[in-house]
């Protein structure tokens, strides 16, 4: 028993001095082999050659991409080279250069066009500087270099883009050719602030305007409304409310990449609506005047051309026309085949008597369009409107809307001035062919 557990020890013992000696070459022969070789290529390529310069945030997990010097008017972008090796025993000198030979093949390709196709242009040498002598020190992955450009440059060409072909030309490493290139792609335009805005009124609530930023290349919101109310610095307001009716002066004023402010100003006229002081039967529905029974039927309270009466009623033996049943009731320019086809300076008016002094807002919010129609929304001194073809030159109209396209349904209208009272007539002057046909919900005047 004894001499079997003896040999089972030295049997142990030769496996473990077997392993030991086994491992110990294995590292012998790792230690001394050779490494692969050192390359260097342009650091971000693998993810593309174009590096783009076009916001002025950074997006999240990436690097932001430049950096403003105002006190020698540069946009410094970052760039560097990078050295890929398992062990760096030696310096490593790169030499840059400038190679745009590929822009033109990346244009053709489609990759370097813009919005709409537009192309870039090559930035002018002068406008830029370049450190082309890079050292990566021993032991250190990244060589950095700055490209600098004229801040001037950019902002006397805002509406452009510039591109910049930067390649590994020699370096006493090996060169990957494959990411040796890079081009800079520059938005001039990301260099200034561009506050903007739209907003829409509330008919419901007249006092409550919705405000929507549409700002570009901006840092910083600061909105004044005019009214005395605290300013906000956020960058969507959504709603505000005004204190009354009245014309008031919104400013948003923003920031840029330079820390220069920039002020957007718009007019904000908060209306009264006064249409059932002047206008009678001003729609949404309009009324019929009762000559027939049916759909079709004259407006009541409005005046009318004969070529308005689109429909024959053989139980009263008379045409009627400028009324239609839709939505309860919608005034009607309808091009009836029927009743001589193509509409040729058909109108439907009214005129409001001694109308007070003062700024209005006159128009209608449309109910469809079908085929081809040529309408104007006029406003005029007097008691008619003017023949189609002299709306543009009649010394009598006021202000016109020239709606002559299908539209989604939204408010259209037009603003004027009374500098005393008078008579104004408002209305609709159409032509249009065989067939066609607009509607209109109803007709409004604020002031």
């Amino acid at each position: 028993m004894k001499s079997l557990l003896v040999n089972r020890v030295y049997k142990y013992l030769f496996i473990l001095l077997s392993f030991t000696c086994f491992y110990s070459c294995g590292y012998e022969e790792v230690a001394n082999a050779e490494y692969p070789e050192d390359q260097v290529y342009i650091a971000g390529v693998y993810e593309s050659m174009i590096y783009k310069i076009n916001q002025i945030t950074e997006k999240e997990n990436a690097p932001f991409r430049y950096k403003i010097d105002l006190e020698n008017n540069k946009l410094i972008i970052p760039l560097s080279i990078y050295r890929s090796s398992i062990k760096s025993e030696i310096n490593t000198s790169v030499q840059l250069g400038i190679d745009n030979d590929t822009i033109p093949k990346l244009i053709e390709s489609g990759i370097l066009l813009g919005e709409n196709g537009s192309v870039p242009d090559i930035l002018p040498e002068g406008k830029y500087e370049l450190n082309t002598g890079i050292l990566i020190q021993k032991g250190e992955e990244l060589g950095k270099f700055d490209l600098k450009i004229d801040i001037p440059f950019l902002l006397e060409n805002l509406d452009k883009r510039f591109v910049l072909g930067i390649k590994i030309i020699n370096s006493n490493t090996k060169i990957n050719d494959k990411m040796s290139l890079i081009v800079v792609d520059i938005l001039a335009a990301f260099i200034d602030a561009y506050p903007n805005f739209t907003f829409q009124m509330n008919d419901a609530q007249p006092l409550e305007v919705a405000f929507t930023n549409t700002s570009n290349f901006c840092l910083s919101y600061e909105w004044d409304f005019g009214d005395g109310s605290p300013v906000l610095n956020i960058a969507e307001p959504l709603k505000h409310t005004f204190p009354g009716v009245g014309i008031y002066t919104v400013k948003l004023t923003s920031k840029g990449t330079r820390g220069n402010l920039v002020t957007t100003t718009k007019i904000v006229h908060i209306w009264e609506d006064v249409t059932a002081n002047y206008i009678k039967n001003p729609g949404n529905p309009f009324k019929k005047a009762g000559l027939v029974s049916g759909r079709v039927d004259v407006l009541q309270d409005w005046k009318y051309t004969q070529n308005v009466l689109s429909t024959y009623s053989s139980a009263t033996k008379i045409y009627v026309g400028g009324y239609q049943g839709d939505n309860g009731g919608v005034m009607d320019f309808y091009a009836n085949s029927g009743t001589g086809g193509a509409l040729k300076n058909a109108k439907i008016y009214q005129t409001l008597t001694s109308l007070p002094a003062g700024l209005y807002n006159a128009g209608f919010i449309p109910f469809s369009f079908t085929n081809e129609n040529d309408c104007y929304f006029v406003v005029t001194r007097g008691d008619s409107l003017p023949d189609i073809e002299n709306i543009t030159t009649d010394t009598d109209i006021i202000s016109y809307y020239h709606w002559n396209k299908s539209i989604d349904e939204m408010k259209y209208g037009v603003e004027f001035n009374l500098d005393s009272p008078q008579n104004v007539t408002i209305g609709f002057v159409v032509s249009n062919v065989s067939g066609a046909r607009v509607k209109i919900k109803s007709v409004f005047l604020s002031k």
